[in-house]
Order: C-alpha cells, then structure tokens, then sequence
C-alpha cells in the first residue's frame, strides 16, 4: 500500500505538499541537504513528514529545525517506511514515531528508494548488488 492508498482510508480532513529533499550522492550521505520546492506555510498545523527511510538521519536532522522556523508548524512527527539499524540500534539524531519495518544496515533500493536516481521503480525493497553499482544506464 503505498501513501496514496493509505490516505484514501482517512475518514477526516488532511492536506497533502511535497519537496524534494536529498543528502545522497552514491551510497554515501554528503552530510548537505538539497531541497527543491518551496517550504509551504504551515502555520499552526499538525505536520506529518513522511519519509521512504531513516538511516543516519542526516536529511531529516537538517530538515526539522528549517521546517519548524520556516512553515511555523504546530507540530512535527515523522513517519517512516524503512528504519535502518546502524550498529544494531536505530539512528539516534532523529526519531520517527511511525515505523514500518526495521532493516539491517545494508544500501537497499526499490518502492520509491534509489540508487544515483536508478531502481526506484522495482516493485519491492530489495539490497543493492555490486553489479547494480556498477550498471552505467545507456
């Protein structure tokens, strides 16, 4: 079930906005955030970010406090589809008080998830090969 569905069933009022937001390059995290859209104006409204997976927590540690000053939202929680057990614990610089699934600190891809901006189409979550590093899209 993918957000869209899950939102179908919500039997109360709900507004939806996305950004894009990017802290990877490679398998690697830059440790800088990109965010392309406008941060909407969120003035006393309960925010749900809705985040594919929380790993070392970087995007959404640089996230929060720009979208606490900037929307001046009521409140911010988070809701994650993926969290990824760095050292056996979950990442401690964010919480999400949604959780899916907990994964193993492994580069997975597919359902949303990418690689360089490859396999976000493939219908499940799966961990990325070597050779699916190494693929270079003609």
């Amino acid at each position: 079930m993918n957000l869209l569905e899950a939102l179908q069933e919500l039997r109360q009022g709900y507004y939806t906005e996305f950004i894009k937001v990017k802290s990877y390059e490679g398998l690697n995290t830059t440790g800088n955030l990109t965010i392309e859209g406008t941060v909407p104006n969120l003035e006393g409204k309960d925010v749900i970010i809705v985040e594919d997976i929380l790993d070392t927590g970087t995007t959404l540690s640089h996230l929060i406090p720009i979208l606490t000053k900037q929307s001046k939202a009521k409140s911010i929680e988070v809701c994650t589809l993926l969290i990824k057990r760095i050292n056996n614990e979950p990442t401690q610089k964010v919480t999400s008080k949604y959780i899916g699934f907990s994964i193993p600190p492994k580069f997975v891809i597919g359902y949303g998830l990418d690689y360089n901006e490859l396999y976000r189409d493939i219908r499940d979550v799966w961990i990325i090969s070597q050779k699916g590093i190494e693929y270079e899209p003609s």
